[in-house]
């Protein structure tokens, strides 16, 4: 059960650390995690815990679900967070009166020591009508730094649709 309830706080810091505050409710870090999948796999000695099928991960505002989320690191430190999915889909409500951020792509990669979230493959973030899509989407939380399809990727072009001010 203590490795049960350490994984989850692993998972806390692992997946949830990109909550910038610009795109999420301050107080959802303060929230319980849930985690719901239909397996469980803790590797200690490779240092590599999966969950898979259909994985619901909440947390306050914050959902992310995906069909397997490996999570690399060893005890107290995560390394990188990858989720894939068809799509993996995650949705957010930001602080003040931004609407739901929604998200989704085939392959969510989060790389915990750059503080950078990557969305692979038929990538797109919604918020308030507006659209951003593109094969690769890389998030800096750290600087709030969005790029999208860079050409030394070889990804497709980017596509923005903005609503008009009201």
């Amino acid at each position: 059960m203590k490795l049960i309830k350490f994984n989850v706080i692993f998972i806390t810091l692992a997946l949830f650390t990109f909550s910038s505050p610009l795109w999420a409710l301050s107080s959802d870090k303060s929230k319980p995690v849930e985690v719901e999948a239909d397996s469980f796999n803790l590797d200690d000695a490779k240092k590599v815990t999966v969950y898979s099928g259909n994985v619901i991960i909440t947390q306050g505002s914050m959902e992310i679900m995906a069909d397997k989320v490996t999570i690399y690191g060893a005890r107290g430190t995560t390394d990188k967070v990858i989720a894939v999915g068809k799509p993996v889909k995650f949705k957010q409500q930001p602080d003040g009166k931004q609407g739901i951020i929604r998200g989704e792509a085939k392959r969510f990669e989060y790389l915990v020591t750059k503080d950078t979230l990557v969305l692979l493959d038929k990538a797109t973030l919604w918020q308030s009508g507006n659209t951003f899509s593109s094969d690769r989407i890389v998030y800096d939380s750290k600087r709030s730094i969005v790029k999208a399809g860079d050409k030394k990727s070889g990804s497709k072009r980017v596509k923005i649709t903005l609503e008009p001010a009201r």
